[in-house]
């Protein structure tokens, strides 16, 4: 695999892994406001399974200096800081999930 095959190959990791964060801002709050799942160790375990997805986007942002090539030297502190930022997120509402839900919504 050549070097701009390899390159492409993790900006779509990157995009995939980055649109399945934003499909678990989704999932939290749908079930924290509306309760969607009735089965705690399905929620739970879907909690888990966005958490570590996100995982992967931080350090794909801060150790490819040639992802998105096209972005200036902002824009890629910017698409890290926004991937922190979706990390600590999850990681946060996955410890509330797995220690604190019981299965109901809050409201």
């Amino acid at each position: 695999m050549d070097t701009r095959q390899k390159m492409v190959a993790e900006a779509r990791l990157f995009v995939r892994l980055g649109l399945m964060a934003f499909l678990g801002f989704g999932y939290y709050y749908a079930h924290l406001f509306f309760g969607l799942l009735g089965n705690a160790f399905l929620f739970k375990a879907l909690a888990v399974l966005f958490l570590v997805a996100s995982v992967p986007l931080p350090i794909i942002a801060l150790n490819n200096k040639k992802l998105f090539p096209e972005l200036g030297s902002h824009g890629k502190q910017m698409v890290a800081l926004a991937s922190v930022l979706i990390l600590v997120h999850h990681f946060l509402m996955t410890f509330l999930f797995v220690m604190f839900l019981q299965g109901g919504r809050m409201g």
